[in-house]
């Protein structure tokens, strides 16, 4: 674990203290007009000032510009009113100070610029002598600079301080009593930076720790260090001159570690994942695997055991490591009960066994993609593994996704190729608290979430689930993978560095665009899911063609009349009740029907009248099946179109119906002959 930098030494104040004049002049003048002010001047001078040079009012009080020698040595120079020290002026006191600024009654109060002989220099806001407000202090003897506000002479609230000429050390954000408190960001000069919260100078709280390019740690800190439940991840090659094009079996890169910290050192309960597609969950101590834990191997085999010291305590004719080759399928429910279910997970093994290494360089090149645009803003910054919306982009470019095979179902089978070992759960619950168990990835994901991680071997399982979904006409699971594999995976798989998905290919500036509507078109798609009767159903509707005719040309019409016989019983639910649906839904958790979607936008007139519903149906048929023919096994039949085989009930996820909509946006620009669709969809998202 890397030391944690340390700034340089704080400094404070150089040089004489300040000093409020209104101590030394208070009784200067006493503002008493009735007092003969001969009187008063005579005693004044005796006690506090020595000599006086300026001008004076019409009773004799000093009035204007005017010079003082203090009895003390003190001097003050600048302007007077009714014997008082009283706006612009400059005080140098006999070590050396200088003040140059506003005076208020006798009082330093307003702005000005202090001087120290030593050299610091403070210039800012002023209160009864003291710096108070919003300035700037530069420190004698060094680079260093605070800017920011003040109290009672004390950094205090919001405010940087600077620590080399360069800028490269620096801390910004909150302060209390000279000292770091609150929120803020550490900049050091070696390149690490913390951001997160503070306490009496020390890092306290929710913080981040970044060291340069190599290591991160997010999570709870106490008295400087790591404290609490965090994460810990490396992200630097494990050998020299190793980039991130290399096998991620050799790269070392966002190997991570959730759990328990104390003092800096993994402790108690945690779980480290390794880059290669291992990991261990269980019991630390002092940094080391210690205790009761699971170490689950690339491939996907399970050792539940003790640890001492970092190592696996054996039985007697206990092994370690993978037993046999091929990757361990979870998939016992997919198998038929008559089958020699060992066998066949055998076969199912050996068949990516064979395309192993094929398998592995698709794995790693998807998973340092950009993801599916414009959902890559979820994809983990510090994570070798791949995320759903990487596997998105990739069964998107290989035309997986289909009527009855669509992300929405696709996400159901990653749901279940992502979910731990048995022995994992187990764990977790007997010795790790909910909180705990959350931080380590014992909770439950959105079902559509775009972020979800997917390790080699889930990966793997997850090709086996969705091979089944897609190809259940095929008579075995194996034939099933064989033809997902090597029908459409291999074949399409990073082709090019360019994909060929529509918007994959428009520009940064149009993507960042749809990507700021997406918060407006939310609830426009929570309102279609609650129109659903099920929203969440769990098995793919059948495929139905359009309306059993041979003639392509009936088959629009056949379609607007579904979607116009689902408008009077979709109108019958009470708004008030949906809205108390909506609340409790989230797009990452739910997904509704090309029926009800044509419905809510023919209903809502969002559609401009340059898209006919036709349009508009294959806007959304591209959006979600962009590429998808009939295959060469003769699953759809005579069908060599996809309106051949189509299903208004299927489901979409809120990714596909956002670029629906920027599909029909992008109709609607082309038929007025407008640059861009964004104006469209601005048009559309304005009438939300």
């Amino acid at each position: 674990m890397a030391a944690v930098d340390l700034p340089l030494a704080d400094l404070d104040d150089l040089g004489a203290a300040v000093l409020p004049i209104g101590n030394s002049v208070s009784v200067l003048y006493a503002e008493k007009a009735k007092q003969p002010p001969s009187v008063v001047n005579i005693e004044t001078q005796q006690v506090t000032v020595s000599k006086y040079e300026g001008s004076r009012a019409a009773d004799g009080l000093w009035e204007g510009a005017g010079r003082a020698e203090f009895t003390s040595g003190n001097t003050y120079e600048g302007l007077f009113q009714r014997g008082q020290i009283h706006g612009q002026g400059k005080c140098i006191w006999t070590d050396g100070l200088l003040f140059t600024g506003n005076f208020i009654n006798n009082k330093i109060s307003g702005t000005g610029v202090y001087e120290w002989p030593s050299g610091a220099k403070y210039e800012g806001d002023v209160s009864n002598g003291k710096r108070h407000g919003f300035g700037t202090m530069r420190f004698a003897g060094s680079d260093v600079v605070y800017t920011g506000q003040w109290q009672d002479s004390k950094r205090h609230g919001q405010g940087k301080m600077v620590y080399d000429k360069a800028e490269n050390c620096f801390y910004e954000g909150e302060w209390q009593n000279n000292l770091k408190h609150g929120q803020g960001i550490m900049h050091y000069s070696s390149g690490n930076t913390y951001t997160g919260g503070w306490e009496a100078d020390q890092k306290q709280g929710q913080g981040c720790m970044q060291w340069g390019k190599g290591e991160q740690y997010t999570g709870q800190w106490a008295n400087g260090l790591q404290n609490g439940i965090g994460q810990h991840v490396w992200i630097q090659p494990a050998f020299p001159g190793a980039s991130t094009s290399t096998n991620h079996a050799f790269f070392l890169r966002h190997n991570r570690y959730e759990g328990m910290f104390k003092d800096g050192q993994r402790h108690s309960y945690g779980a480290l994942y390794y880059a290669t597609g291992a990991s261990y969950e269980g019991e630390w101590q002092h940094e080391q695997k210690h205790g009761q834990g699971v170490f689950t191997f690339e491939d996907g085999t399970v050792f539940d055991g003790i640890f001492a010291q970092d190592q696996a305590v054996l039985k007697e004719g206990q092994a370690w490591g993978p037993v046999g080759l091929g990757v361990k399928l979870r998939v016992h429910e997919l198998l038929e009960d008559g089958d020699n279910k060992q066998a066949l997970l055998t076969a199912l093994s050996n068949e990516l066994l064979c395309v192993n290494t094929e398998l592995r360089v698709v794995y790693d090149a998807y998973s340092g993609r950009q993801g599916q645009r414009p959902w890559a803003w979820g994809q983990p910054e510090h994570s070798a593994a791949l995320t759903s919306a990487q596997l998105w982009l990739l069964l998107r470019e290989c035309n997986v996704p289909e009527p009855d095979c669509s992300l929405a179902y696709i996400n159901m089978a990653l749901a279940q190729a992502c979910s731990p070992p048995q022995q994992v759960t187990r764990l977790r619950s007997e010795l790790a608290s909910p909180q705990l168990a959350e931080a380590v990835g014992g909770g439950v994901p959105p079902l559509h979430t775009p972020i979800c991680q997917l390790l080699f071997w889930d990966f793997c399982e997850a090709l086996v689930r969705i091979a089944h979904l897609k190809f259940r006409h095929l008579p075995s699971l194996q034939q099933r993978l064989h033809q997902l594999l090597h029908a459409l995976i291999l074949p399409h798989a990073i082709k090019s560095n360019k994909s060929n998905l529509w918007l994959q290919q428009q520009s940064d500036a149009d993507v960042q665009a749809l990507s700021a509507s997406t918060a407006a078109l939310q609830p426009l798609f929570l309102h279609i899911a609650q129109l659903e009767p099920n929203s969440s159903s769990t098995a793919p509707a059948e495929s139905i063609s359009a309306g059993n005719n041979s003639d392509h040309d009936s088959a629009p019409s056949t379609s607007t009349q579904g979607i116009h016989q689902a408008n009077s019983s979709g109108s019958q639910v009470a708004e008030h009740d949906r809205n108390d649906q909506e609340r409790q839904l989230s797009w990452t958790s739910t997904s509704i029907s090309l029926r009800r979607v044509l419905q809510t936008l023919q209903n809502r007139g969002l559609l401009g009248a340059g898209v006919s519903t036709q349009q508009a149906l294959q806007a959304f048929q591209d959006a979600c099946y962009a590429g998808c023919q009939a295959d060469e096994a003769g699953r759809a039949g005579a069908a060599d179109s996809l309106a051949d085989i189509l299903n208004l009930d299927s489901t979409m996820i809120f990714p596909e119906f956002v670029e629906g909509l920027a599909r029909c946006c992008a109709l609607e620009a082309r038929q007025g002959e407008q640059d861009s669709w964004v104006s469209q969809l601005n048009v559309m998202v304005s009438k939300l």
